[in-house]
């Protein structure tokens, strides 16, 4: 019954200058987690959730029991922010969020970059060793020049090579043998 009682306590004594930094942090918080980055909305929403704990903690009333407020204070707190990621969680499950938390991206600017270029229509062209092969080298495969990885430990420069296998963007080569 006592932590019921100083449940209610907890905010029919909570004061106005403790009421303001306790939403202002909520609030703050609630934007970073829009748009994330832990910048300046993070930071200040945190700041302000401490200082609403200690202006709680400091300034209260004879008939509160301050160790079992903060203790509750700091749970309300943990139960809104929780309930603040369980609806970021579902509005980006259903699409009300064009950006969010979960957008798994890629640090290249697809607008500047392609990414890994795909050279599986490579396999099985033949080619020109343009430098030694040991085994990284370059290679002329249709006119176009590419940087390869031999299968074999060594390929002469002017020996003919033979696209073997693609792995993401290495190629690999073989010298061509003469059936």
């Amino acid at each position: 019954m006592v932590f019921f009682q100083q449940f209610g306590l907890l905010f029919s004594n909570m004061e106005w200058y403790v009421l303001v930094p306790f939403l202002l942090g909520i609030i703050f918080l609630f934007v970073e987690f829009l748009e994330p980055g832990f910048g300046v909305f993070g930071i200040s929403g945190i700041v302000c959730l401490i200082l609403s704990v200690v202006l709680r903690a400091v300034l209260h009333k004879p008939e509160d029991d301050i160790v079992m407020q903060l203790f509750q204070f700091l749970l309300v707190d943990a139960m809104i922010l929780g309930l603040c990621f369980l609806f970021l969680f579902i509005a980006q499950k259903k699409g009300w969020l064009k950006k969010g938390i979960f957008t798994v991206g890629t640090a290249v600017d697809p607008d500047f970059s392609s990414g890994t270029e795909n050279f599986s229509a490579l396999l099985g062209k033949e080619g020109t060793a343009l430098t030694v092969l040991r085994p990284a080298g370059k290679v002329e495969i249709e006119g176009v020049t590419y940087d390869v990885v031999s299968s074999d430990f060594l390929i002469e420069q002017g020996d003919t090579i033979v696209v073997s296998g693609v792995e993401g963007g290495t190629i690999r080569v073989t010298k061509k043998t003469i059936d």
